[in-house]
């Protein structure tokens, strides 16, 4: 294509070659994934950034719908923040009967769950363990393929 035009050039002036892969199609592919998933016409950067752990992550147990941030002031002046069902939020009570949940409460279930079944010794060794072993292997692999681009 030429880049003014936007016109395909004629195929007599198109020069092809074979070149080889720079990386691993595995590896390209993890990335374009990961590209794909932090794109911002795809996923909003709040989403990625934001200072709310579990945005995108909680949902509604009556509805499915995703739960937002919601605040609310006391006549003290303390600020609470709380999950609440976006569904009922933006379509009311005949859509969804619209949970809240302290967000303080919420988070500290959830980070004390994943601490006691995921953060215990011994799956922390086998995780650590297997993450060693790959990264030992990609280390090889690189500095095989670099002995045979210094061979040629």
């Amino acid at each position: 294509m030429e880049h003014r035009t936007g016109r395909r050039k004629p195929e007599s002036d198109i020069v092809y070659s074979d070149a080889p892969a720079i990386i691993e199609q595995e590896t390209f592919d993890r990335v374009q994934a990961s590209l794909k998933a932090r794109n911002p016409r795809v996923t909003p950067s709040r989403v990625i950034t934001g200072p709310i752990l579990l945005t995108g992550l909680a949902v509604c147990a009556t509805c499915g719908g995703a739960m937002t941030l919601r605040t609310g002031t006391s006549h003290r002046g303390d600020i609470y923040k709380y999950y609440t069902c976006s569904t009922h939020a933006r379509q009311g009570k005949t859509r969804c009967k619209g949970r809240s949940i302290r967000m303080d409460k919420l988070d500290t279930l959830v980070t004390q769950h994943l601490s006691e079944r995921l953060f215990q010794p011994p799956r922390l060794t086998e995780l650590l363990t297997a993450l060693a072993s790959r990264r030992a292997d990609k280390a090889a692999a690189a500095e095989g393929r670099a002995a045979l681009l210094r061979r040629n």
